[in-house]
């Protein structure tokens, strides 16, 4: 009897199995019907439940299907399209199934009037910039709810953490907005509580705060502390809010949460690195080994050692760097915040051209402060000392000693895949002076990038460089095919219709001699996705060096233009690009590069 009732069971769950195995249904189409404002083209990146394709296979589910339509509705509600109506179907036929969303669109709804009550400390133009908020647009309740997020930061920048914003909407054939605002009263700093910390390193974190007992409260304050309690490198999470006082409502109490990082830690990365060559900007795969100690001795002093193996993408770079750092960082000097950095630096690098060429040794000392504005804008000061020995060949070793000044102000919405914004840069640097050492000359080298979001995610890049050496002398050019500190155009990140280094002759030997004492650098693309992470450009650059100021001559630049594929792989954008001379359309080369040009 219960080897009968065991047999059943099983017998009943294959059943089960096969049963389900066979409903599988796929889908074969998506239909919409009855749209007008919204193409088809937009509507089916809303939905989950998509057609098949030669080598993907969508599986149906009437669960997702009604999530699809509500999807689509929403989609028409940001669009003031508030009436809408999607009614969804299907048809099974050969175990496929094709899908139907039946729109029913209705009138778009316009703001007619935005009343703005209860505001003192912020105007109502700010108020309604900040909603995206405007008479005459259509009305986006989606966007609205969002964005009043933005507007109760503004108050508590101002103090005001008790502020209340109640929206309400009158919607008929136009809509009404009535915005009541309760700014409430002036919020201060009660107390700090100081959580995850041992008591004896409570003064590593008071140094770092932004604010104090006492205080009115104001959020940039309090983003500000938590920033630099990170850049100390000594926690791995750091968390700051406040907690109301319950015997007053004027008062809070502010949390600060904390977690260590490691005290000791050996780690291994990889991915697209920025790579030094000389005065070049290069960019390819590397990979390293680091060793830390975030407390040496006890304090927030940070060693490090650090062995890696970097691979430039550029036509005669494409051998391994191998490189050893190691290093000394804190962010206070004595009482005073004062990012510093000591490094000590070896490494080792073929000469540009061939495989058969000698390895060149690189070895010194760094010293630098970086004050960091956000987290991809800073102002850095350094100095360095170092020594380059080509190991075979008649170029002596080559001291340089150099001061420099680099700034970078980024405006833009994202550091690998920019889309809008402008970033401006400038670097600055003297060599020998007051150091001394094999050459003594001044070199500036400034940009401007800038990002245009077009419909459709097409994105305009721009960009404009412009540098310029002063002092340089005849006899420094001897050491210029180990240090390459002149300007050079060609390459996957320049002129792309030339190889790196080679404009405006190749050269298989003596590349040194295309380097100018000034350049200047256009360069102008339009970036669209294709499918997925897939994507496109269609690009021009236009550039050229000069030995000096009489020379410059902006209208006899040379122009390449040309087509590429990206794919946006997680580390970043990886391209190849095909470009040609416009004085020599027959001149097309492959470039291959890591991260967008600019």
């Amino acid at each position: 009897m219960h080897s009968f009732r065991y047999w059943g069971i099983i017998v009943l769950t294959l059943g089960i199995v096969f049963a389900q195995s066979e409903k599988t249904l796929f889908v074969n189409e998506v239909y919409f019907i009855g749209n007008e404002a919204i193409s088809e083209g937009k509507l089916i990146k809303n939905v989950n439940l998509k057609g098949s394709y030669i080598f993907s296979k969508t599986v149906f589910d009437r669960r997702i299907l009604k999530l699809d339509a509500i999807t689509i509705k929403n989609r028409y509600v940001t669009e003031g399209y508030l009436q809408t109506t999607v009614r969804d179907s299907f048809i099974t036929e050969n175990n496929v199934i094709d899908i139907y969303f039946i729109i029913n669109e209705g009138k778009r709804s316009y703001i007619n009037k935005i009343d703005v009550k209860g505001n003192q400390l912020v105007s109502k133009q700010n108020i309604l910039k900040k909603l995206n908020l405007k008479k005459n647009n259509p009305f986006n309740p989606v966007a609205l709810n969002s964005n009043l997020e933005v507007v109760e930061e503004n108050y508590y920048r101002k103090g005001k953490l008790f502020a209340n914003i109640d929206v309400k909407t009158q919607i008929k054939d136009s809509v009404d907005i009535e915005i009541i605002i309760n700014e409430g009263p002036d919020v201060y700093i009660n107390n700090i509580f100081i959580e995850g910390v041992d008591s004896l390193k409570l003064y590593v974190i008071d140094r770092e705060l932004y604010f104090e007992k006492g205080d009115l409260y104001n959020l940039d304050d309090v983003q500000l502390s938590q920033r630099r309690l990170l850049e100390t490198s000594q926690f791995s999470f750091a968390n700051i809010y406040p907690v109301k006082f319950i015997q007053s409502d004027t008062l809070v109490n502010i949390v600060v949460e904390l977690r260590y990082f490691p005290k000791r830690e050996i780690s291994s990365e990889g991915g697209f690195v920025p790579i030094e060559f000389g005065g070049l900007t290069l960019s390819g795969p590397g990979a390293f080994l680091k060793w830390k100690n975030r407390s040496l001795f006890g304090s927030t002093t940070r060693l490090s050692a650090e062995t890696s193996i970097d691979l430039p993408t550029e036509e005669g770079l494409r051998y391994p760097r191998f490189k050893i750092n190691v290093n000394l960082e804190n962010q206070w000097l004595m009482n005073l915040r004062f990012p510093t950095k000591v490094q000590a630096l070896y490494e080792l690098y073929k000469k540009y051209g061939s495989s058969d060429n000698p390895f060149i040794l690189r070895y010194g000392f760094k010293w630098s402060s970086i004050n960091r504005l956000t987290e991809t804008s800073f102002v850095e000061f350094g100095m360095r000392w170092e020594k380059f020995s080509q190991q075979e060949g008649s170029t002596s070793d080559v001291e340089q000693r150099m001061i420099s000044l680099k700034t970078k102000f980024d405006f833009s919405d994202n550091p690998l895949f920019p889309t809008k914004g402008i970033i401006i840069t400038g670097d600055i640097y003297s060599v020998g002076g007051p150091l001394g050492g094999t050459r003594k000359y001044q070199k500036m080298d400034t940009g401007i990038q800038s990002y245009l979001p077009l419909p459709r995610k097409i994105v305009f890049a721009s960009r404009i460089l412009y540098g310029m050496i002063f002092n340089w002398q005849d006899e420094y050019n001897d050491y210029e095919e180990v240090l390459f500190d002149k300007f050079y155009l060609g390459g996957a990140k320049s002129l792309r219709g030339w190889h790196a280094l080679q404009y405006p002759d190749e050269r298989k030997s003596d590349i040194y001699k295309n380097g100018k004492e000034i350049r200047f650098l256009s360069s102008y693309e339009i970036r669209f996705p294709i499918m997925g992470a897939l994507g496109a450009e269609v690009f021009i650059d236009g550039g050229q060096i000069w030995d000096t100021i009489t020379e410059i001559d902006l209208r006899r630049l040379s122009w390449n233009a040309g087509v590429g594929l990206t794919y946006a792989s997680p580390l970043g954008p990886i391209r190849m690009d095909y470009a040609f001379q416009i004085d020599n359309p027959k001149s097309g080369m492959i470039q291959w590069g890591v991260l967008y040009a600019f």
